[in-house]
């Protein structure tokens, strides 16, 4: 594997090519030839070394977790997939990552690229489709009808989140910036909390759940929306934003389900996100395209670290 990693933890100069053998190709695997690589904030959390205590890695590390491609080899008991097929999948976070020429992955966790979509488009949605899936469907079993609220509903995640809230039947909700009123209009959302306008919070609308992308300040004024008894699925741990001290409080007296999602990668739910995708439910939202180089890589990250992406960052071997 030829990719783009680190070989010592630390800033985004720390980014280089690195050179790791391609593992073989097992019985249940599949060989991928990368097309194209979604970038998260996870990648420049890795790079930084915050997440060591979880993923032990060794280096050096090819990053990225997120990728659409074709399929180079199959192994012996694969039968759904064959040598050409376009796929779209979230490897194993343990291992080597997708900013890479190719990477070699359980066929169980990958599944067709959708009918239509270009490969950059297609590495846009693992991560962010399987954590809303696992949030909003497995977590908060939101059913229709259910009033949904999305913080930071212009991000990579909060843009699936709204499509996804509306194509299960609920009212969908989202804060974000004033800027970003149209932009997630046009996602679908049904109200829109512009947090820096005044009033812009307000709302006489109680939620049944939540989806907290930000925690701190944001998610304690949030918590003050919630009716009692409903669920939060938040993707923040306490490495990412100091809790807010009328959290705990508010989640005791609202008498609110708190469950904490890290995303795993399931070839199954990839699935059914390409159904949502074909069906005209879901789309991608990709805003910004590098090149799948090392200076690419540089840009991706500093622009994620932002903070203040729309949508979704994609690193492309088309333009490297």
């Amino acid at each position: 594997m030829i990719g783009i990693g680190i070989e010592q933890y630390g800033n985004e100069h720390k980014l280089k090519e690195v050179r790791v053998p391609t593992p073989p190709v097992g019985p249940e695997d599949l060989l991928i030839t990368i097309k194209a690589s979604g970038v998260n904030p996870v990648d420049w959390k890795v790079r930084e070394g915050l997440l060591k205590q979880d993923f032990p890695y060794e280096l050096p590390l090819i990053l990225g977790w997120d990728g659409a491609g074709k399929v180079a080899a199959v192994g012996s008991n694969v039968q759904e997939f064959q040598v050409g097929d376009d796929v779209f999948f979230r490897p194993e976070m343990e291992k080597q990552g997708t900013y890479a020429d190719e990477i070699v992955v359980p066929a169980d966790l990958v599944a067709p690229m959708p009918g239509g979509l270009s490969y950059e488009e297609a590495a846009s949605l693992p991560l962010v489709g399987l954590t809303v899936w696992q949030a909003l469907v497995e977590e908060g079993n939101v059913q229709p009808g259910d009033k949904v609220l999305v913080l930071a509903g212009s991000g990579g995640i909060g843009s699936v989140a709204i499509q996804l809230a509306k194509a299960l039947g609920a009212y969908a909700a989202t804060t974000t910036s004033s800027k970003n009123i149209d932009f997630v209009r046009n996602l679908g959302a049904d109200e829109v909390l512009a947090y820096d306008l005044d009033g812009g919070m307000d709302t006489t609308t109680r939620f049944d759940f939540m989806l907290d992308t930000m925690g701190g300040r944001a998610y304690g004024d949030a918590l003050l929306l919630m009716r009692p008894h409903a669920t939060i699925a938040t993707l923040i741990s306490d490495r990412d934003a100091v809790r807010p001290e009328i959290a705990d409080e508010l989640e005791q007296e609202l008498s609110l389900t708190v469950k904490f999602v890290f995303t795993r990668p399931d070839g199954r739910n990839m699935n059914r996100l390409r159904e949502l995708v074909e069906a005209g439910k879901v789309k991608p939202v990709v805003t910004e395209v590098y090149p799948l180089t090392v200076e690419g890589a540089v840009q991706a990250h500093l622009s994620s670290q932002t903070g203040r992406t729309r949508g979704k960052i994609v690193l492309s071997r088309e333009q490297a």
